[in-house]
């Protein structure tokens, strides 16, 4: 009886002991599982925060992007005396320079004219005069000691279908011109520029005469 009771006994021992080893191990694996799970949502956040860092990022550099876009758009330059009627902040050298790309245009436009249709009255004569115009704001350029721009007008010119709707054009661009000169004349300018721009606006006068002239046989 001792010695069964004795084996009982260390039975009984052993079975508490594997109970209290495997209770240890399910708590450590809760322990391990519980700190591996922290460390899966510290990693996630932190992946998060990362992302959401990323987005910020992205959005504050489109928007320096759309910032320098938008500052690097420059109002586009309005050539010769359509220009020169939108500015209200004139200088003298602006007039100058918006008074000889209206001339240019105007000795371009017409010369265009002669090239496409041939030779066509009032044309002919009246290209002459647009030439001599350039002439008189390149003698103002140069006694106020201004750089004379370049002529651009090629780039700017009207293309017509025929000889009235080549005459239509010009009609217009004299009464552009006449506007413009007239605008130019109410600023405070030198007596020697305002007599230039007198008379040149009288000039563009007369070719305005004869375009309408013309225009009254279609």
């Amino acid at each position: 009886m001792n010695s069964k009771k004795k084996l009982y006994g260390s039975a009984t021992m052993l079975s508490l002991l594997m109970l209290v080893g495997c209770a240890a191990d399910e708590d450590t694996a809760s322990s391990e599982s519980s700190v591996a799970g922290s460390s899966e949502m510290v990693e996630s956040s932190s992946e998060a925060a990362s992302s959401s860092e990323q987005d910020e990022s992205k959005m504050e550099d489109s928007e320096e992007s759309d910032t320098e876009e938008d500052e690097s758009v420059e109002t586009p330059y309005i050539y010769g005396a359509v220009g020169a009627l939108a500015d209200n902040d004139l200088t003298m050298e602006e007039m100058f320079t918006y008074a000889i790309q209206d001339e240019h245009l105007a000795h371009g436009e017409y010369a265009y004219v002669l090239e496409t249709f041939g030779d066509q009255a009032p044309f002919n004569n009246i290209v002459t005069a647009e030439a001599q115009h350039v002439s008189e704001m390149t003698v103002l350029f140069e006694k106020y000691d201004l750089a004379v721009p370049a002529d651009e007008s090629a780039d700017h010119l009207k293309q017509a279908a025929d000889i009235k709707e080549a005459l239509e054009n010009c009609a217009t661009g004299e009464v552009d011109n006449i506007a413009m000169y007239n605008k130019f004349l109410e600023q405070e300018i030198p007596d020697d520029v305002r007599a230039t721009f007198t008379a040149l606006r009288n000039a563009s006068e007369g070719h305005l005469d004869a375009f309408n002239k013309s225009l009254e046989k279609y």
